[in-house]
């Protein structure tokens, strides 16, 4: 899909993402805000937000750690211990509809699970989302 107006850029020959604002149909996120601290993952949602194009149905979508209640939360992964700040359902809905996109002009799908681990022992808080351009 292309935005109106839009010429999309050779990609064999970008060295930023810069010329990619606006023209990026859909972003695949997954395993990536988690990374951040609450601040910037608002930062990155700002980020990739820019870079979708302004057309109905544009979609942004991942799966990372979640949380039912927003805030740190401390997993261990292969014995290693860390804290991550996760979002809610609800939390993760208000960042992108209203404070990274004006208020109702797109559509957050966003459940939270938890899914069986590696080797089974473990459950794992997960949150699946998507972002969906309305106008």
């Amino acid at each position: 899909m292309q935005t109106v107006g839009v010429s999309t850029p050779n990609l064999s020959n970008l060295t930023s993402l810069n010329p990619l604002r606006g023209c990026v149909s859909a972003i695949h996120a997954t395993a990536f805000f988690h990374l951040f601290k609450e601040d910037k993952q608002l930062h990155m949602a700002r980020a990739l937000a820019g870079l979708l194009s302004a057309e109905p149905g544009s979609i942004i979508l991942g799966a990372h750690t979640g949380a039912q209640k927003k805030g740190v939360v401390n997993q261990a992964y292969k014995g290693i211990e860390i804290d991550m700040f996760s979002h809610s359902a609800e939390s993760w809905t208000a960042m992108w509809d209203g404070e990274t996109f004006e208020k109702g002009t797109v559509k957050v799908d966003a459940q939270f699970r938890e899914i069986e681990g590696v080797g089974g022992d473990e459950r794992y808080p997960v949150l699946f989302w998507s972002v969906t351009r309305l106008k």
